[in-house]
């Protein structure tokens, strides 16, 4: 799949940004919050799903293959764009939102890119992928969650 001039330019700022406010999170999270790496990819979840994402970003710029693109859109849509829907939008949340905000945007330019390039085939291998990855994954980060549920809700002040 090959990019125009513009549509490169828009993803890179895309994943320009959504590098910035995933190093922001997670900085708050290991420098303030003081949490392990553990605590960290399960409760900033959006922050390892966004890594992935650009990974698979950086690897479809060098290598060129598509599959590549729709590989972490799960995680990034029930992390990001779903939290937009359980986040609140005042005080600390709207950091939160802003990352929310932006993995959105990166999840419609990679549809974007497949629709217009009518290459059905990568993204639905690439959504499969996702779906065999990552599920298990967000699985955990639920049971993680309610199992630790206290430590939760006083950690991020949510009580």
């Amino acid at each position: 799949m090959t990019l125009t001039k513009t549509e490169k330019t828009i993803g890179m700022v895309l994943a320009f940004l959504l590098l910035l406010l995933t190093f922001s999170g997670s900085w708050y999270f290991f420098a303030q919050l003081k949490v392990s790496l553990l605590q960290w990819a399960m409760l900033n979840a959006c922050s390892p799903s966004s890594l992935v994402y650009l990974l698979c970003f950086l690897l479809f710029i060098w290598k060129k293959k598509a599959v590549l693109l729709p590989l972490a859109l799960l995680p990034m849509y029930y992390f990001g764009t779903m939290g937009m829907f359980t986040f609140g939008w005042s005080g600390a949340n709207i950091f939160a939102q802003m990352s929310h905000i932006v993995m959105t945007l990166n999840i419609l330019w990679v549809i974007y890119l497949f629709v217009k390039n009518a290459n059905y085939q990568a993204f639905a291998k690439g959504l499969l992928w996702s779906i065999l990855l990552f599920v298990p994954y967000i699985a955990y980060v639920m049971y993680y969650c309610r199992i630790h549920a206290e430590d939760v809700s006083k950690l991020l002040q949510m009580n």
